[in-house]
């Protein structure tokens, strides 16, 4: 090779990183009892996933026993938001201090935050206690995903990694808040979180990180960006909520402004910091991490709005919280069960674009189909539409990261980890905003149109939510049943919105490549012997023009398994 190509070739493994380096990796596994360490992550990350669907058919119970109807989408915006806001951060102060520390602490707030939850005497302080438990709750879901990706290789991660906690959430949820107490949705936590946090301090063995001082930490850290970011996003998230009330109000429109043009500097600044940037700039050089970041954040559009308002809906028709929760069990057991196949699917065939090709269409045909859900559907079409979105939304809860760690260097795969988990949850929490504005709205426009009903039914936010819970008890039948067709119909407005954006990535996600999921691996423990899996797969597929000549280069190194270019380095 002579001089020019090299420096090509270096140019171009920089320029698009995950292409040209995977050959000259080796994942270091440390050794664990897996079973426990597994099951100690899955207790961890259970807790923190269903405490983002649980409240949601507990909601209604909660607003009549605490009232401050006005607050209904803060609960479940307010642990997202809180989330959403410090998620970038979590990844990089794991490779600064490490994992378990951190996971610990996390741990521990998200107790805390579930106890006070637990013991909230208004909607007011629920919701700062379930900011309090968003930042646990986060930084679990974070720190879980990035410590598999540690202990488990790339091609055995689907086997170890879905989104099981949605069964329950619904059900669990409302069973609880109908039958015992809606405080205990929250103090359920507490054993559970314990018993999962000794498990993790005794069984879970992670590799040694090199050491570094405090002033080497503080000279890199990234805080303008952090700053940055994190205020760019409480404001932004903050405009989405207020403006359930206006969108024209000045609050409403100084919070977006704010929040836009503090990310956009955030996007420029890291570019261009000499710092370690909290977000690096070149997990979105390369088209396929760019495409899966992006429609992550639909995804979560997508699923958060039938997590929280599936449940609403089957309430305004008469069911309990109980009630409502089994009716979601199509949507929530249905997506949690095609998560674990789909994750069991991926160890198999090796590959992660099939799943992601399927599910998009599938979950654009369910939302589709839940458009014409109103107070007249059958209960087979109630239970098979959502069932049919479920099957698309479960392929995408972890599918997505494989194949972003797939085509990330093992560098950034915590800081990659993060990134998806972020915008994941910044997804859920402007689902929830936005979901409460069209049903507000919508519901608004229906009720003015029903005879001698517009002037005497109050439409402000503060009361929609506490009009569910007494529709039953409306004594006028013609009125109820105009009401229940109101608000039924106002729901399903929430699906028109969501269908063109799952289109929308239906078509994106074919433009996404296929990377290896093999790397070679080292176990600890045992002596210096690598495992080479699977000799000879291409690295990378569908090269068709000299952006991605970097495409080559990984085809020629994993059938070779040494090129000159790696002997150089």
């Amino acid at each position: 090779m002579s001089a020019a190509q090299t420096n090509d070739a270096e140019t171009q493994e920089k320029r698009k990183p995950g292409e040209s380096w995977k050959a000259g990796e080796v994942q270091s596994l440390p050794k664990n009892r897996l079973p426990v360490v597994f099951l100690a992550l899955t207790l961890s990350v259970f807790l923190a996933a269903m405490d983002q669907t649980i409240v949601a058919t507990a909601l209604p119970i909660i607003v009549g026993k605490l009232g401050g109807g006005k607050e209904y989408s803060w609960v479940g915006s307010a642990y997202l938001l809180a989330a959403a806001a410090l998620s970038p951060l979590y990844g990089k102060l794991s490779d600064i201090f490490g994992r378990k520390p951190l996971l610990y602490s996390c741990i521990v707030v998200f107790l805390i935050g579930s106890a006070l939850c637990g013991a909230a005497q208004s909607m007011t302080m629920l919701v700062i206690f379930r900011a309090v438990q968003g930042v646990g709750g986060g930084g679990i879901m974070q720190l879980v995903n990035i410590t598999i990706s540690d202990i488990v290789s790339l091609e055995d991660r689907g086997k170890f990694i879905g989104l099981l906690a949605s069964i329950v959430g619904p059900l669990l949820g409302g069973a609880l808040a109908q039958h015992v107490s809606w405080r205990w949705i929250f103090w359920i936590n507490l054993p559970t979180g314990g018993v999962a946090g000794l498990l993790l301090f005794f069984f879970l063995n992670l590799n040694p990180r090199p050491l570094k001082s405090f002033a080497d930490h503080n000279a890199e850290f990234d805080y303008i960006g952090l700053v940055a970011v994190v205020v760019g996003v409480v404001c932004v998230l903050l405009g989405f909520n207020f403006s359930e009330t206006s969108w024209s109000s000045p609050q409403t429109i100084a919070l977006l402004v704010v929040g836009f043009v503090l990310l956009f500097a955030f996007g420029i600044w890291e570019c261009y910091t000499t710092k370690s940037p909290i977000v690096p700039p070149r997990l979105f050089k390369t088209r396929t991490t760019s495409i899966i970041l992006v429609t992550t954040l639909m995804h979560a559009l997508a699923f958060f709005s039938g997590a929280y308002y599936l449940p609403l809906y089957f309430q305004v028709l008469g069911a309990s919280a109980t009630g409502a929760g089994v009716r979601m069990l199509p949507y929530s057991l249905g997506g949690a069960v095609v998560s674990a196949l789909s994750g069991q699917l991926v160890a198999r065939i090796k590959e992660y674009r099939p799943i992601i090709w399927f599910a998009w269409p599938v979950m654009t045909l369910g939302y589709g189909l839940m458009i014409m859900l109103d107070d007249h559907s059958s209960a087979a079409k109630q239970a098979i539409f959502p069932l049919v979105a479920a099957l698309g939304t479960g392929c995408l809860f972890q599918t997505p990261l494989i194949g972003l760690q797939a085509a990330m260097p093992l560098k950034d795969m915590a800081t990659s980890t993060s990134a998806y988990v972020f915008i994941r949850t910044l997804g859920g929490t402007i689902a929830i905003a936005m979901g409460q504005v069209v049903i507000t709205s919508t519901l608004r426009r229906r009720i003015a149109h029903i005879p001698d009903l517009g002037r005497a039914i109050d439409t402000s936010a503060a009361t929609l939510s506490q009009n569910v819970v007494s529709l039953k008890s409306i004594a006028d039948a013609t009125t109820r049943n105009l009401l229940i067709h109101a608000y039924a119909r106002s729901i399903s407005t929430i699906w028109i919105v969501i269908v063109p954006i799952t289109g929308a990535g239906a078509i994106m996600v074919l433009f996404i490549r296929r990377y290896s999921l093999t790397r070679r691996v080292v176990r600890t423990g045992e002596e210096e012997k690598e495992k080479d899996l699977e000799k000879g797969s291409p690295q990378t597929e569908g090269a068709t023009n000299g952006d991605e000549a970097g495409d080559e280069l990984d085809e020629e190194i994993s059938s070779k398994g040494k090129t000159k270019t790696e002997s150089k380095a």
